[in-house]
């Protein structure tokens, strides 16, 4: 017994399985979480290795260097970069896609087990750290106060972040600016040197002087009481007393050598809300929380926080990124609900029977619930990818359930009963049905195994197509005969009436219709040559036109984010940056009244972690965050807004290097850098290697499209060398360590110990009178202790001169690289990639000097280079599936025939809409090769049954070709406005998808109506010439 009469025969069993699938489903989808992308993590793993007081080529020589050696050895490994510099050294490990994490930190952490053997003594542990897309601050807020912006870190830090902590899912918390509380013990070299002290001893003993130690126990009677010495310093007052020494018999306090005072660090950095100074506060998220549901617990805390701050203190959420991933799931599900309206209104235009339009949507909610229950069990969320793929489903479901109604009714006009109708009309299209739903299947199953970052982005939109298209076969198959023997009667449209007169209006023009095309496909089987002529010259237009669509991996998404980087010469104070960056506050409030709030910090962070992490930071950097309005509430893009601001910002002449971007910032982790394109320029000759790189910038400079271009190697930063004389020192009892700490210690100041008080350790720094550091005639003046306790004047065995020295220095594989950046405005990325490219081979390069095309422009070669194969892939497995089910090599031979025509319609609509062709688009014509086969399908199907009948091969062809007309525009049109929706959509995230449904609705519509022409002309051809 065949599936059709197993449902036809049990009807409640039919009803009580779907209705199963309806609880489960509706069950699966109030838990299906949603977010932004599915989850993508780069398999990246950072080194992180510091080294106190060396300099940037004492890292690389030293440091970086040596891990580099052992990590090459790790699997998977695809590439090495690394960047050294001052105190610190960051190795990043990118392995391939797809790598298991857990996996790789593991060889990485035995290889540097290996590396620890060679590294300098003094150098700190390496740390692991494992990169992913929770590195991206999920919300921005800043804090603004009057009187209370002194105690502004302070509320941030104890009364916000660790509440906030606590919250589920909530990962680190980064405070930007603010006053931080520091007990300041500031030394006079000559009061030092007068009482024959240094500040490393007098660190000592303001460590050994603030204790707070248990010493055991004492027992008396039946009690035991602890003895404690509570030592620990309890005020300013009581610290400038501590004895630090004894001189000539007289008592020394710290008092009489050092200024002491309760204040507040040397501010590192600055930072600003709405223009007004305050606190900025990035919080993340977890590695695996959701986006969506962390954001959600941090406002809902936030508001209770609120209640409880100061009252002048302002809290502001500036960036939600969970704002920006409901907008987006919102137009996608309009364009969805949308989408099943057209689909339902096609329906019912075509059928005109409710009962009949009835059955064939019944298969919507069915199909797509069904793909609700296999989405939970797999762990996907509700995300841009899996909605995108239930809106392409949304017009592809019904095209079975249209082929065996159209097919059902059929036999019911000519007479037959309602069971049998529906058995036999189900059986008899069931082959071809059941063909053109695994040809679909065909593509889209190989993607599930693509590798790559094309392979994490399309494994889910390609499992739930395939769910919700082999859930529709399954609903046809069974649901719709057994509904069609219910309901359906041979007179089952409207007798009478308006709507009889309708109904019987465009029966004749559907029959007309019919009509029209059987004389047509009469002319074109008489005219095959000029068909099939008609034919290549479309197909050979849109192959012209391919070379002129514009490129890029991912079309840039307007999610109202704009964000301004800035770096001043190196050397530059921070109170330049905070001057710039106020200046800057002042072009945002003037020029762009479509922000929403906006947020600015300059300087950089304690240790420079923020570096370690891919961030730029430094006194002489500021960043400005903007948030726009939505895109429906302004009338200029975010990219024309950024372009607006850099014309105004790249006029203040402090600024050397400028960068303003309006792409969201999990765009930036997923291309493992921060610019659109990235240039880089390998060698081992230094001279040579920036010197070709600064050719290329000024070459990239002049190729439209191309903004903001810039250099990773900075400049050499101003520095004051201190040369020793060797000779003098090893004779006064100094060596270059002894000077060297004690310098340090002057300079960049010592922490000995904490001062707490109410349970909170604030640091007590050590170092040089403020006035000192900032003479170097001055700093020659302090005393340095050797070995035998003699002070000696660093002028008496040191010179101080002005030098220059390297920021940083970056290597990848293991060479030395200059990394040429730039944004893109104006043009698509692959045309500007294309002209850079021509821009290089006219360089001459020096020997040893190579060119390297990284970051986005790396990826979509990538991407690109796995969806041509998937293409072929597809190709090839469609024609196998076909094969296997019409047992023929022929007549999927004659089907394949509409696969080119699909190709040449989506170029033609990429062009006439000057949509790029992007992953997405590509990704559509990949997917139109098992969509637009379903109609041939039909065609060549129906046209074998009836030569079986005995028709002869011209009228087969023409009578097969009236009778499934309707049934092919009827797929055809409810596929293609179930997209439209898509592709006309202009909300927040549909850059992504309207690509994709213009791709769609151009390939089904070119390859559509030469279907129609084409596909007979070849059948009728083929059968000839066998025949003979």
């Amino acid at each position: 017994m065949k599936l059709p009469e197993v449902s036809v025969r049990n009807p409640v069993m039919t009803v009580m399985v779907f209705f199963a699938v309806v609880m489960l489903g509706f069950f699966s989808l109030s838990r299906l979480r949603i977010d932004l992308m599915p989850d993508i993590e780069p398999p990246q793993v950072s080194v992180i290795t510091f080294w106190p007081g060396a300099s940037a080529t004492d890292v690389e020589s030293s440091v970086t260097k040596y891990i580099e050696d052992q990590l090459t050895r790790v699997a998977n490994l695809e590439r090495l970069t690394s960047k050294s510099l001052d105190n610190f050294s960051v190795v990043n490990c990118r392995f391939k896609w797809g790598t298991d994490l857990d996996s790789a930190t593991n060889d990485v952490r035995d290889a540097l087990e290996l590396a620890k053997r060679d590294l300098p003594e003094d150098v700190e542990a390496p740390m692991i750290f494992k990169f992913s897309t929770a590195v991206m601050p999920i919300l921005f807020m800043f804090l603004t106060a009057d009187e209370s912006y002194p105690q502004l870190h302070y509320i941030a830090d104890k009364l916000i972040a660790d509440e906030l902590r606590r919250v589920p899912g909530v990962g680190s918390i980064v405070i930007y600016a603010g006053l931080k509380r520091e007990i300041k013990v500031e030394f006079d070299p000559k009061r030092l040197e007068a009482y024959g002290l240094s500040i490393e001893e007098v660190g000592r003993i303001l460590k050994a002087e603030n204790l707070d130690l248990p010493l055991g126990e004492v027992k008396l009677g039946r009690r035991a009481y602890a003895v404690r010495l509570p030592a620990r310093f309890k005020d300013v007052e009581e610290l400038k007393k501590v004895i630090v020494g004894v001189s000539q018999g007289r008592v020394v306090r710290l008092g009489d050598v050092a200024e002491v005072s309760d204040a507040f660090k040397d501010p590192m950095m600055v930072a600003y809300g709405d223009g007004r100074p305050g606190v900025v506060m990035g919080i993340q998220k977890q590695v695996g929380a959701n986006t969506v549901e962390v954001a959600d617990r941090v406002k809902e805390k936030l508001k209770e926080i609120e209640k409880g701050l100061p009252p002048d203190v302002k809290l502001v959420v500036v960036f939600d990124s969970s704002e920006y991933i409901r907008w987006s799931l919102q137009n996608l599900k309009e364009a969805l609900y949308v989408g099943l309206i057209l689909v339902a209104v096609v329906t019912f235009g075509f059928l005109r029977r409710v009962w009949a339009s009835a059955i064939v949507l019944l298969t919507i909610p069915f199909s797509l619930i069904g793909a609700f229950i296999l989405m939970y069990l797999f762990g996907y969320t509700m995300n841009t990818i899996t909605l995108s793929a239930l809106a392409i489903a949304s017009g592809m479901v019904v095209d079975d359930a249209i082929v065996i109604l159209e097919n059902i009714t059929r036999h019911l006009e000519r007479g037959a009963r309602p069971v049998p109708a529906a058995i036999f009309g189900t059986s008899e299209v069931g082959l071809a049905v059941t063909a053109a739903t695994l040809t679909i299947v065909a593509v889209f199953v190989p993607l599930m195994f693509v590798t790559g970052l094309t392979g994490i982005f399309f494994k889910q939109l390609a499992f739930v197509i395939t769910v919700a298209i082999m859930a529709s076969l399954f609903n046809a198959l069974t649901l719709t005969p057994m509904l069609s023997s219910k309901f359906l009667s041979a007179q089952g449209g409207p007798k009478g009436g308006i709507w009889g007169e309708v109904d019987r209006w465009l029966e004749r023009r559907l029959e007309d219709l019919e009509g029209f095309y059987k004389g047509v496909l009469r002319w074109a089987l008489d005219n095959r040559k000029k068909v099939i002529g008609l034919a290549a010259v479309v197909f050979s237009s849109s192959l012209v036109l391919l070379p002129f669509l514009g490129t890029e991996l991912s079309p840039e998404m307007d999610s109202g984010e704009v964000t301004i980087t800035l770096r001043l010469p190196e050397g530059a104070r921070l109170e330049e940056t905070q001057r710039v960056l106020e200046e800057i506050n002042g072009i945002v409030r003037e020029a762009v009244p479509e922000v929403r709030h906006f947020y600015a910090y300059g300087g950089q962070t304690e240790k420079g972690l923020a570096t370690a992490l891919g961030f730029e930071e430094g006194a002489n950097v500021g960043t400005v965050g903007l948030r726009l309005l939505k895109r429906a509430e302004r009338e200029r893009s975010a990219k024309e807004v950024a372009m607006a601001l850099r014309e105004r910002i790249k006029d203040i002449p402090e600024i050397r290097e400028l960068s303003v971007t309006a792409a969201p910032g999990i765009g930036q982790v997923l291309m493992g850098g921060r610019r659109r394109i990235s240039v880089e320029v390998w060698g081992r000759d230094w001279e040579a290697l920036y010197q070709v790189a600064q050719r290329l910038k000024e070459e990239m400079e002049k190729v439209p499209g191309a903004v903001d271009v810039t250099l990773s190697q900075r400049p050499p930063r101003p520095e004051f060398w201190v040369e020793l004389d060797r000779e003098k020192a090893s004779s006064l009892g100094l060596n270059v360590a002894l000077v060297a700490a004690q310098l340090r210690g002057y300079l960049y100041g010592l922490e000995p110990t904490s001062f707490r008080e109410h349970g909170e350790d604030y640091d007590l720094r050590l170092s040089l009178g403020q006035n000192y550091k900032g003479d170097p005639e001055a700093l020659g003046e302090v005393p340095i202790k050797s070995l035998s306790g003699r002070l000696v004047r660093l002028k008496n065995v040191a010179r101080i001169k002005e030098a220059y020295g390297p920021v940083e220095i970056e290597r990848r594989d293991r060479q030395r690289v200059v990394k040429v950046e730039a944004d893109v405005f104006g043009r698509p990325l692959g045309e500007v990639v294309r002209d850079i490219r021509a821009s290089v081979q006219r360089m001459e390069l020096p020997k040893g000097i190579k060119v390297h095309f990284a970051g986005e422009a790396e990826e979509q070669q990538k991407a690109f280079r796995e969806l041509r194969l998937l293409f072929a892939l597809g190709a090839a497995m469609v024609y196998m599936v076909m094969a296997s089910l019409f047992k023929s090599y022929r007549h999927p031979f004659v089907i394949m025939f509409s696969l080119p025509f699909a190709v040449s319609g989506a170029v033609f609509a990429l062009a006439l809409t000057g949509t790029t062709l992007s992953l997405y688009s590509f990704l559509g014509i990949v997917m139109l090769l098992g969509i637009v086969t379903k109609n041939a399908i039909v065609l060549v199907d129906y046209t074998n049954i009836l030569r079986e009948r005995g028709f002869g091969l011209e009228e087969a062809i023409t009578q097969a070709g009236r009778d499934r007309l309707r049934p092919v525009l009827m797929t055809t049109l409810t596929t293609w406005f179930g997209m439209l929706p898509m592709a006309l959509s202009r909300g927040e995230g549909s850059e992504m998808w309207s690509s994709l449904g213009i791709t769609m609705l151009g390939g089904l519509m070119g390859s559509t109506l030469l279907t129609l022409l084409l596909v007979p002309v070849v059948y009728y051809m083929v059968e000839s010439r066998r025949r003979s």
